[in-house]
């Protein structure tokens, strides 16, 4: 009998010791991603897209990220988690014609978070540049940190 009580006593201890609050990165820890919404460029007023096509340059060449024939009216991207200070980003609003060209500039602040999660990439001094406008015709800059999904970091006027 004293015997079944140590090894269940153990057990309960082994089990207990496995689960914390660091095994899973769940609560939003991750390194976030750029909000992006639209607006009508001659109005300012917000605009829902019928359709959206967007391709992004992680060092290798552009690679399609995100693409709608659905209404849109926001879209959240992962930007480059290297030490390179600039992602550049293909946008269109035909899965042919992706070639509105914005290089998004920052600085990179690496944070640790917790054993299970890592360190996340935090993004300061955001500067996009609009350097081939064809279907976006101009960019707004909401926020000049990404270091959360909450908030627009960026307006594209279409």
């Amino acid at each position: 009998m004293k015997r079944n009580l140590v090894l269940l006593f153990l057990l309960s201890i082994f089990l207990y010791s496995c689960g914390s609050d660091d095994d899973i990165c769940i609560s939003g820890e991750a390194t976030p991603r750029m909000k992006i919404k639209f607006k009508t460029k001659s109005t300012g007023k917000m605009k829902t897209l019928d359709s959206l096509f967007i391709a992004v340059d992680y060092g290798k060449g552009p690679v399609p990220v995100f693409g709608s024939v659905m209404k849109t009216d926001s879209v959240l991207i992962p930007l480059r988690v290297d030490e390179t200070p600039f992602t550049e980003m293909y946008v269109g609003t035909s899965r042919k014609k992706v070639d509105s060209k914005i290089k998004l500039n920052y600085t990179t602040v690496a944070q640790y978070v917790s054993p299970a999660c890592g360190i996340k990439k935090l993004y300061q001094n955001f500067i996009p540049e609009l350097e081939v406008p064809n279907a976006v015709l101009g960019i707004e800059l909401n926020q000049t940190q990404i270091i959360d999904e909450s908030k627009t970091h960026l307006f594209l006027l279409f």
